[in-house]
């Protein structure tokens, strides 16, 4: 058997879901054609039959390749911050970890202290203020902290799947 990396494996597996998508399309197009009374239908080269067999026999492929990428992802480990943890883990880290860097960099873009729109009426307008009860100078070096450890982790996440092997032949789907 032959064997491809999971960097591959997401390529073809890409492939795959777009060719399934294709050949859906190509059933429904063949899978009728309207005619004048009295006339022949031209019949496509390739049937419905066909194509759903090709369908069928893709998709088979592409739930092995997926359940096989989601083993190696729960196998494969890398370091990380003193200990080793599986690809998928690292994965959900890094989404957790980008979502956190938008909101403190959201945080650290605030003002300490900012004069917001008077209130009241004439002559008794009220100055109001709006006071950030943390250091947001602290939020946006923790937003670039945090930027960069993400960076690390999707490096080493990227070294993973081009150095991970999954037992997979993929010679219908690439060349």
């Amino acid at each position: 058997m032959s064997h491809i990396t999971m960097a591959e494996a997401l390529a073809v597996r890409a492939a795959m879901n777009r060719l399934i998508n294709q050949l859906m399309q190509e059933r429904l197009n063949n899978s009728s054609t309207i005619i004048e009374k009295g006339e022949t239908a031209e019949v496509p080269a390739r049937s419905v039959d066909v194509i759903t067999e090709e369908i069928d026999a893709v998709s088979a492929d592409f739930r092995k390749l997926d359940l096989l990428m989601a083993i190696s992802n729960t196998t494969e480990t890398i370091p990380w911050n003193g200990s080793n943890i599986t690809v998928m883990e690292a994965i959900e880290l890094a989404k957790q970890m980008r979502n956190e860097i938008g909101q403190l960099a959201h945080l650290g873009t605030r003002k300490k202290l900012e004069r917001q729109s008077s209130r009241g009426l004439e002559g008794g307008a009220v100055t109001l203020f709006n006071v950030a009860l943390y250091d947001p100078e602290a939020y946006h070096a923790a937003a670039r902290k945090k930027e960069r450890e993400v960076t690390k982790l999707s490096s080493l996440i990227e070294h993973a799947n081009h150095h991970s092997k999954i037992p997979f032949d993929a010679t219908k789907y690439m060349e």
